[in-house]
């Protein structure tokens, strides 16, 4: 379907995000700081993920697109953190926090976004979106564990963290500059 090409592209660079941020928080909390440290890290993204809830609302405020586009902007600041500072409680703390608010918030906008689009499909548009989402989870760790001995885990997570960010930034511009396309926008 036309209409989920944008929600799809979205969903292969979020899940790849999120996946490789589930794979390797975990090994860079355990490096420096304290056994305590990587359920602590869970739990804030448990905590904090519960802002998800609101994701409805905030998607007819602002629109599907820019809520996703949002979320990979905020995403990306995790891996960036615990890249460039992971051995710092607080970033780690910071980390977690946001990429638990926008890690929810992000699966939930997909589901409200293809409703959007394919409301007599619904189910089908979302579940196409989760295979390709899918297919993203499988690769991403796999490129990852391939590329980390060359760049190091930080220098990965840095460009995990800019490839979010980048993607949602043109998500944010191609969701400007197609502003009248309801069949784009979802608004």
């Amino acid at each position: 379907m036309r209409a989920l090409r944008i929600p799809a592209a979205y969903s292969a660079v979020y899940f790849a995000v999120v996946v490789i941020y589930f794979t390797y928080a975990a090994d860079v909390v355990s490096r420096g700081l304290p056994a305590a440290a990587v359920p602590a890290l869970y739990a804030a993204i448990g905590v904090t993920g519960t802002v998800g809830v609101a994701t409805g609302a905030v998607a007819r405020r602002l629109g599907s697109p820019r809520v996703a586009a949002l979320c990979l902007v905020t995403v990306a600041a995790a891996p960036a953190l615990l890249g460039l500072a992971g051995d710092s409680p607080a970033a780690t703390a910071a980390s977690a926090c946001v990429f638990g608010a926008g890690y929810m918030t992000g699966s939930a906008v997909l589901a409200v976004w293809t409703a959007e689009l394919v409301p007599d499909r619904a189910s089908a548009a979302f579940t196409g979106c989760l295979v390709v989402g899918a297919a993203a989870s499988v690769a991403a760790p796999a490129l990852a564990g391939a590329v980390i001995p060359g760049l190091g885990l930080g220098t990965l997570l840095v460009l995990t963290a800019a490839v979010s960010l980048l993607s949602g930034v043109v998500l944010m511009l191609h969701r400007t500059s197609r502003r009248g396309s309801a069949a784009e926008t979802g608004r």
